[in-house]
């Protein structure tokens, strides 16, 4: 089937009554496009019930309506309207009939309206969106927050999104078998010979062009093998596409897709096209920062090329289905994904959330997750769930293997996990962990929510993701999944690897500060396929701070693209690094223990720019690879220490000018104090498709780069229309919209598109 964009022309605006005969747009109603978050538009409330949870947005009712005029070429042809994702409740209307409703706001969303269009007038399309109160853990948005399709197609076609290619054997040659999976639909009342006509190809031309006929009853399920002749299998290092057409009678569809195979054990890991891959992930929630909840292909193109540029190699899409214009950007850049269901079962972690709706709805969501996302090459795995707290029941137990069977029955190619804590998986049992390891009464941990008993045991972490009621659970799930994903819990990795020998295992959520540790143990351990850490990339909600703040800072890389220290930490850690980093602690620091919790490592700054007398203490944070550093200040060694865990910390008095560290491999890197008198605006821009994104920064002459505290710097550009901007010094939310950005720390994000 065809596709026609609608995302122009929609009309927002918030409703409160829905008792109404007549629905007239308003005259303040807001005209846009779409993406578009309007629960991020409508400001952030000091008095918000969710709090700090969802950076103080509560939800709200808002309508999209827009009209839709039809070509009367399409009379006699099958008509859908798409919605890749409407969050959260929504229900769609045509003309006033009800097409379609969802229940889960990351699940797509297609309505067939065929029958209640009207090719004599324009024709109204209404969706309702509902977010309500307590309804996640995150900001989630409210509203059409992913492109939305007219299809349509004649009466025999394929159904959309049931094409699938998919590699059954790369030979040493370089030649493939692939198989082909469809849907046929024929709506003419009586059955049809056809030819099918299939094409794949790149740029290079025609790897396979073949004719052949079939007769398509009501349905037809198209299921043929073919040989392909030297191929370009796609991998993280050579991410090679081909296109996919497939021509039924007058319909054509088109898709692009990567060749490669897929295997998993514990003696040799996982393998990609044969060779083994160890997953250097980080999981990301699906918010693009400064313009809230929305999903374009633009922003994800370039978030994607920044975490990959960092060193990691997989995504997870915590805790929801990826985007589509997610999954096309790791496509295209070569990064594996882990794509998961969602974040809860029959047990809710929010009185207004998904788990009301999941006894009902979850074989609708698995089936719309796995359908369209399959064919992409960057899919390795599925999860299906995160730290669902109802899985040590026996109902958890059932709906874990339900979830498993369904997703093999759809795709048998990849592999299946769960993200499992510790804390959470053993439920009610909680408490007794805590007595055992504590040796207090059980009743001083039957109140609070696992959270809280997580920071009571945090020293005691290890110990309590061995303990005898968590290895019970995992043994249970091992029936239930392909890989067993273990949220924090390294601790287990080696003895695992011992006492099941048939286990494989993936590190879900890993903290920041245990990379070193986790990393040896994933390089020694063939079972053990990689981990993804929390967090890649800066995300919106799970607060501890105030209003009005907004963004959750746990991540490698900041909201406007920035790496922090942390990043170059890990890069060298993954192997992929050489050259040392250097960051200073601020010198109110010295002395005095960094602890920010378990997902942040540090509050150092790559700066030796400092406004404290010579000779004040400061502590110097050194990432390098294994070996002796020496550190050097205007040229004078001022220490030196072995590296432990790639990391070295060193006492300095300070001095202004050149602060050096240099390896024993005689790799160096340098910071330098400001010259002020230099100190000048500088950008990197990165324009994809229409959009451009540009990093703002201060800089001396020499490229030293200052650490912003509250400078303005004017953002507007001629030629371009601001999309948002902002930097850590953003009061609030609807701040993103003034083309005048005060800059603290690191930098300022400014999008543009091309007007």
């Amino acid at each position: 089937m065809k596709r026609i964009s609608l995302s122009d022309n929609w009309y927002v605006y918030p409703r409160d009554d829905a008792f109404s005969l007549v629905t007239a747009i308003p005259e303040d109603a807001v005209h846009t496009s779409v993406p578009y978050d309007a629960l991020w538009h409508e400001g952030q409330r000091a008095d918000s019930v969710n709090g700090g949870r969802t950076s103080y947005f509560d939800g709200q009712v808002y309508y999209y309506q827009r009209e839709l005029v039809l070509d009367p070429a399409m009379r006699d042809m099958r008509l859908l309207l798409k919605f890749e994702a409407i969050f959260c409740k929504s229900f769609v209307y045509v003309n006033g009939s009800q097409v379609g409703s969802s229940d889960f706001g990351y699940a797509s969303l297609t309505c067939d309206i065929t029958s209640y269009v009207r090719w004599d007038a324009p024709n109204t399309l209404l969706v309702v969106c509902k977010t309500d109160l307590l309804s996640s853990r995150w900001y989630a948005g409210c509203g059409i927050v992913r492109p939305v399709w007219l299809m349509y197609g004649p009466k025999v076609h394929t159904e959309p999104d049931s094409i699938w290619l998919t590699t059954q054997e790369l030979t040493p040659d370089g030649d493939a078998r692939v198989k082909l999976c469809a849907t046929l639909r024929n709506q003419t009342g009586c059955a049809q010979n056809v030819d099918v006509r299939l094409r794949i190809f790149d740029d290079d031309g025609d790897a396979l062009s073949e004719t052949f006929p079939v007769r398509v009853g009501e349905r037809y399920e198209l299921d043929r093998c073919f040989y392909l002749r030297d191929v370009r299998p796609w991998s993280e290092d050579d991410p090679h596409l081909y296109w996919i057409e497939l021509a039924v009678a007058d319909d054509v569809a088109h898709m692009r897709c990567g060749l490669r195979t897929e295997s998993w054990d514990p003696a040799r890991g996982l393998l990609i096209n044969g060779k083994p891959v160890l997953l250097r992930g980080a999981c990301i929630h699906h918010d693009e920062g400064i313009l809230g909840g929305v999903a374009h292909k633009e922003f994800e193109l370039w978030r994607v090329s920044r975490l990959k540029e960092a060193g990691f190699n997989a995504i997870r899409s915590a805790h929801n289905h990826a985007s589509q214009e997610l999954l096309d950007a790791c496509d295209k850049l070569g990064v594996y994904v882990l794509d998961e269901v969602c974040d809860m079962w029959t047990k809710p972690k929010g009185f207004g959330d998904f788990a009301q709706y999941f006894p009902r709805a979850w074989r609708d969501v698995v089936d719309n997750m796995v359908c369209e996302d399959r064919f992409h090459a960057c899919v390795v795995g599925y999860s299906t769930g995160n730290e669902i707290s109802d899985i040590n029941t026996e109902r958890g137990f059932e709906v874990a293997h339900e979830l498993c069977q369904r997703i093999h029955e759809l795709d048998s190619t990849r592999f299946v996990t769960n993200g499992i804590n510790g804390a959470f998986a053993a439920g009610e049992e909680v408490a007794d962990i805590a007595a055992d390891l504590t040796g207090r009464p059980r009743e001083d941990f039957v109140t609070g929510d696992v959270n809280q008993f997580m920071g009571l045991m945090a020293t005691r972490m290890a110990d309590i993701t061995r303990h005898l009621v968590v290895s019970r659970v995992l043994e249970r799930l091992d029936a239930c999944v392909d890989v067993q994903g273990y949220n924090y819990m390294t601790a287990r990795y080696e003895g695992d690897s011992e006492r099941y020998p048939q286990r494989v295992m993936l590190g879900t959520e890993t903290y920041p500060r245990q990379v070193a540790e986790n990393w040896e143990l994933i390089e020694k351990l063939p079972a053990v396929i990689g981990e993804f850490t929390w967090t890649g990339w800066d995300y919106v909600g799970e607060l501890g701070e105030p209003y009005p703040a907004w963004q959750n800072t746990a991540g490698d890389i900041d909201a406007f693209g920035f790496r922090r220290p942390v990043s170059y930490w890990r890069e060298i850690v993954f192997g992929l690094r050489t050259a040392p980093y250097l960051a200073v602690r601020p010198p109110e620091a010295h002395g005095t223990p960094r602890m920010f919790g378990p997902w942040k490592f540090t509050d150092a700054v790559a700066s030796w720019t400092w406004g404290v007398e010579p000779g004040t203490p400061m502590t110097v944070e050194v990432y390098a690879p294994a070996g002796e550093v020496e550190l050097k200040l205007n040229g004078r060694t001022v220490g030196a220490a072995q590296t432990q865990e790639y990391y070295a910390l060193l006492e300095v008095p300070y001095e202004p000018g050149t602060l050096e560290v240099v390896t024993d491999g005689g790799e160096h890197s340098v910071l330098s104090t400001v010259d002020a008198a230099s100190v000048q605006v500088n950008h990197a821009d990165e324009q994809v498709g229409d959009w451009l994104f540009s990093r703002i920064w201060f800089e001396d002459a020499a490229g030293t780069v200052v650490l912003g505290d509250g400078q303005e710097v004017d953002v507007e550009r001629d030629g371009w229309e601001l999309v948002a901007a902002g930097s850590a010094a953003t009061p609030t939310v609807g701040a993103f919209a003034s083309p005048v950005v005060s800059i603290v720390g690191q930098g300022a994000l400014a999008i543009y598109r091309r007007a």
